[in-house]
């Protein structure tokens, strides 16, 4: 019982609920000291912790990186700042601390970018997207600026009065940061072949295409998805008939439910793939009528809930499914990335864990379960 407790707990739950408790003894100490900007500070961190959480119930997914990420800044700014008043005794420390959160912004702003330009949602010559990039990044460092200002003026904070008070050296700071994350990212990503994105930025803004595509490009996408489908399936794409019909009984079936969720895990624990519900093993487009959901969106939250009962939430960020029209039909195409942590699937008490072997899902057991492990997962 206790370890699988301990295997139900993940990285980001750990981390979460680290930042609350500190967020917590830091929340009670403001109290006793009276320091009101301190009180105002912990509460909102203590409230964005909950936030992924939040749009994940809503389907947008979000990595505990960015929410880290925040309330480190928030940490540097606040506490380190006006709660033990380091700022006035070392002149340099509003610099610095203004420095990595542009630096921070300015990576948002470059992954934004050149993820547009990944997913083909963006085609332009180096210099625009490098210009795209600064100006994306430096509208971001102002926002923040505006932001600081709003939280002075309606609750009487004294944020910008940290160290120099200068907005515009601020601005400035963020500016030099901004032109030498988005020159020297681009340069650095696109001529040596490495990744300096955010994969967590790359993942949401995959997972969630609506915010980022218009209707138009998703039903040019469709053309796209047609052209998949006539290439057959392979190692890293499969068709299912329906999600959670049996086509020979027209009744909901389970077994049909987990035929498709032992693919997503096995895409999982192997290179990734591509499931396309909705078509059959011949290639011919059956939609997903016969599965009676009312609305896209309701086939959609039960997906949603069957992934993180059967797999687990903290495998949502490495799971991307959208709905396309196609021949007055929807189909249902569900992308997976490598897991970086085995993955089982589970059924009650049972965990079964499967691997793509060649145009097939295979269950592995015994010591074959544990090779496979050892060696994928080091």
């Amino acid at each position: 019982m206790i370890k699988n407790w301990i295997s139900n707990i993940s990285f980001s739950s750990i981390i979460s609920n680290a930042i609350r408790f500190i967020l917590i003894i830091e929340f009670i100490n403001a109290i006793q000291h009276d320091r009101t900007l301190a009180i105002a500070f912990s509460t909102i961190a203590f409230i964005a912790t909950f936030i992924p959480k939040i749009l994940n119930n809503f389907g947008l997914r979000t990595g505990i990186e960015t929410q880290v990420v925040i309330l480190m800044i928030i940490y540097g700014s606040l506490f380190l700042g006006e709660v033990q008043r380091f700022l006035p005794e070392v002149w340099w420390w509003d610099v610095l601390l203004r420095g990595v959160a542009a630096i921070a912004l300015s990576f948002v702003g470059l992954t934004l970018i050149l993820t547009l330009e990944k997913e083909e949602l963006l085609d332009a010559s180096p210099f625009m997207i490098v210009l795209l990039s600064f100006s994306v990044s430096f509208s971001l460092g102002a926002l923040w600026e505006v932001g600081e200002f709003l939280l002075d003026k309606i609750f009487g904070f004294t944020i910008q009065a940290l160290g120099t008070g200068s907005t515009s050296q601020d601005l400035f700071i963020g500016a030099v940061a901004s032109i030498i994350v988005s020159v020297g990212g681009f340069i650095y990503t696109k001529y040596t072949g490495r990744n300096l994105l955010s994969s967590s930025i790359t993942k949401w803004m995959q997972s969630n295409p609506k915010l980022f595509r218009s209707r138009k490009y998703l039903e040019f996408s469709s053309e796209k998805i047609n052209g998949i489908i006539a290439s057959g399936e392979s190692h890293k794409l499969e068709f299912k008939s329906s999600l959670r019909t049996n086509l020979h009984t027209n009744s909901i079936d389970k077994s049909i439910e987990f035929a498709a969720l032992k693919t997503i895990v096995a895409y999982l624990n192997t290179n990734g793939g591509t499931l396309i519900v909705g078509v059959s093993d011949s290639g011919e487009i059956l939609g997903l009528e016969k599965d009676a959901f009312p609305t896209n969106d309701k086939l959609k939250l039960h997906l949603n809930n069957l992934i993180k009962e059967h797999i687990g939430t903290q495998f949502m960020s490495f799971i991307q499914y959208e709905l396309f029209p196609l021949n007055d039909k929807h189909i249902l195409k569900i992308d997976c990335l490598p897991s970086t942590k085995r993955v089982f699937l589970k059924d009650g008490k049972e965990e079964e864990f499967y691997i793509r072997h060649g145009p097939s899902s295979i269950k592995l057991i015994g010591n074959s379960l544990i090779d496979y492990i050892s060696n994928r997962f080091k």
